[in-house]
């Protein structure tokens, strides 16, 4: 007999469940249904999932009154926070946000970043919703529930072979595309100024100082730990973030810098990002800063000799 996905969903409202159950089970998968976040808590504490459903707008608990994004939020960082095993391309455990207000689809681009595989808009059509779980499924390398079975799979870049960063500077909403190892992610504006400090220290051979990426003398820095939190996704546990400690932190040496889009990072407006794209442009060598800026045929994965 040919074994089943099985599947959390997390919902609260009864008719859009019972909807996910019926695709999910026209799909081979079996269903488990929690209707708010302590119980979808206990769920996996108790039951191992291939895949699980998330609504953003969710309870807290059997007796709340009403959901709230907030709950959805913090139960996807929960969850990610305990299955965190990431294959280079997706992550081993999918988790599909469901989201039903005009008003959450910026929460939903937000919790990409949390760790959210997809996310899937209501109202949704039965298509929709199969193919996502058939593409979070592929991605994590699980088509077959057998395989299911096994530990995760991972495949996190070898930072003896060296590990490329470059800044082709696209964005999409609020954030700029980085791409790391061939591999893209997008950053706020608060963590690219904690990258792009690194960037520029590691080019001139030296350690940057948490006071020049904003943070005080008497003050603990968060950037670096957000920084590295965003691109975990990508190096899950490499290590590229050297903490020399007295607030001073660069690249591994091995990490090497590729090309970035110096035109894109100014017109972005931020003027600590301006500051340190014309750093930057200032530190490459002529014939890279002609070719910074450019178009579709960025190279992502030139390797440029450090000064």
């Amino acid at each position: 007999m040919k074994q089943r996905h099985i599947a959390l969903i997390v919902e609260d409202d009864k008719e859009i469940a019972e909807d996910l159950v019926e695709i999910l089970s026209s799909i081979d998968c079996d269903t488990v249904v929690a209707d708010n976040s302590e119980a979808a808590l206990a769920a996996l504490q108790n039951k191992s999932f291939c895949l699980i459903l998330l609504d953003l707008q969710i309870n807290k608990a059997a007796d709340s009154i009403r959901g709230h994004v907030e709950h959805g939020k913090a139960l996807l960082r929960n969850i990610r926070a305990k299955h965190h095993d990431h294959n280079g391309t997706a992550f081993w455990l999918p988790v599909l946000i469901v989201s039903g207000f005009a008003r959450e689809r910026d929460e939903a681009v937000e919790v990409m970043k949390d760790g959210a595989s997809h996310v899937i808009h209501k109202p949704f059509e039965s298509r929709q919703v199969s193919e996502r779980i058939r593409q979070a499924l592929e991605d994590s390398g699980r088509q077959m529930h057998e395989r299911c079975h096994l530990p995760p799979q991972t495949q996190n870049p070898n930072l003896k072979d060296g590990i490329v960063i470059a800044i082709p500077g696209h964005r999409i909403g609020r954030r700029t595309r980085v791409i790391i190892e061939a591999k893209e992610i997008e950053l706020p504006d608060s963590t690219l100024k904690v990258l792009l400090h690194l960037i520029v220290a590691h080019r001139k051979g030296e350690p940057v100082n948490k006071r020049d990426m904003g943070a005080t003398e008497d003050q603990g820095f968060k950037g670096i730990s957000m920084l590295r939190n965003e691109l975990k996704p990508i190096l899950g546990g490499v290590e590229i973030i050297k903490n020399h400690y007295h607030g001073d932190y660069s690249f591994e040496p091995r990490v090497t810098i590729g090309e970035c889009a110096i035109d894109k990072l100014l017109e972005i407006g931020d003027k600590t990002i301006s500051d340190l794209a014309k750093l930057l442009q200032n530190q490459a060598p002529r014939s890279a800063k002609e070719s910074e800026g450019n178009s579709e045929e960025f190279p992502t994965h030139h390797r440029r000799r450090q000064k």
